[in-house]
């Protein structure tokens, strides 16, 4: 299984019109798998196509995009791979399935939220904007091997509980202000709970999409 190719297992669901509308890669929470969040790509957006791999990473048997080593320290290296990878797969999706590659959001939930946002920050050109529930900051600082990118244009939503313990909220603050930095525009939205997504924050996100 090669995790930069179209090998490693996903789902596709095209839009009627799959060059002109936006493309979902749904990224899954730890433990679950690529059918996981078909139904949040749905309600955020019932036209956009939906790519949805799996996580390759195992840990104590679950699927994961990269570890948790412990609390808010993650597999740097596993991190750095996955972005990696998942924009070459974005790349080879493309091209057999026909979407427009410049009108790519990474939208994920946990571990899957995590991963998205440091495939923006890694890999800039591979997606338009993230989608991130239950997000946290990955790096205490950001590996960037060409410079800090310009994120101009590149939208973000965090959305988080405010009793989330995997979402601290000094270092969402530091990652939202990272991304501010580069120039992306960001919304940081807090529902009143834990690791769990708002309906209320998809259907404001849902909104601003469109």
């Amino acid at each position: 299984m090669n995790p930069r190719d179209l090998s490693r297992p996903h789902v596709w669901e095209p839009s009627a019109d799959v060059a002109a509308n936006k493309t979902f890669l749904l990224l899954h929470g730890s433990g679950a798998d690529e059918f996981d969040l078909l139904g949040l790509g749905r309600a955020l957006d019932p036209n956009a196509n939906l790519l949805s791999p799996r996580g390759l990473r195992k840990s104590d048997g679950a699927n994961r995009f990269f570890k948790l080593v412990e609390q808010d320290t993650y597999d740097e290296k596993e991190v750095i791979d996955n972005s990696a990878e998942l924009a070459d797969f974005l790349w080879a999706a493309s091209g057999e399935y026909g979407f427009n590659p410049d009108n790519v959001y990474a939208v994920g939930f946990s571990n899957g939220a995590n991963a998205a946002t440091s495939l923006l920050l890694l890999q800039p050109h591979a997606v338009a904007g993230v989608v991130a529930f239950g997000n946290n900051k990955v790096f205490e600082e950001t590996p960037f091997k060409k410079g800090k990118p310009n994120l101009a244009g590149k939208r973000v939503w965090i959305a988080n509980g405010a009793t989330d313990a995997y979402s601290p909220q000094y270092r969402v603050d530091k990652l939202i202000a990272e991304f501010t930095d580069l120039g992306a525009e960001v919304e940081f939205m807090l529902h009143p709970g834990g690791h769990t997504i708002s309906k209320d924050h998809v259907q404001q996100i849902r909104s601003e999409l469109a």
